[in-house]
């Protein structure tokens, strides 16, 4: 039996209907309360950009000297006498499950 046949589309459409006023009503007041002025908007914007950018150690990848395939790769090696470092997937990378 479907969730469906067991639940009636008025419970649903209620249910419904209470989360979309609620989360109007949540995302209506705290916008209201900091984001009225857009100056202050436009700081607070700015301040959590530099918040979140990266740090000097998280920036470290960046020193990789990645390549597009492997023949360019085993190029790059062979000119720089260093060794390769092969990644592959097969998954969704964001899982951690590579």
């Amino acid at each position: 039996m479907r969730i469906i046949d067991r639940v009636s589309l008025q419970a649903v459409m209620a249910l419904l209907f209470a989360v979309i006023a609620l989360s109007r009503v949540s995302l209506t007041s705290a916008s209201h309360a900091r984001y009225s002025d857009p100056d202050k908007l436009a700081r607070w914007v700015d301040h959590r950009v530099r918040q979140l950018q990266p740090t000097r150690d998280e920036r470290r990848i960046d020193e990789i000297g990645w390549a597009k395939t492997v023949l360019e790769a085993e190029r790059l090696a062979g000119e720089y006498k260093r060794p390769i470092f092969l990644f592959t997937y097969a998954g969704n990378i964001d899982t951690g499950r590579c």
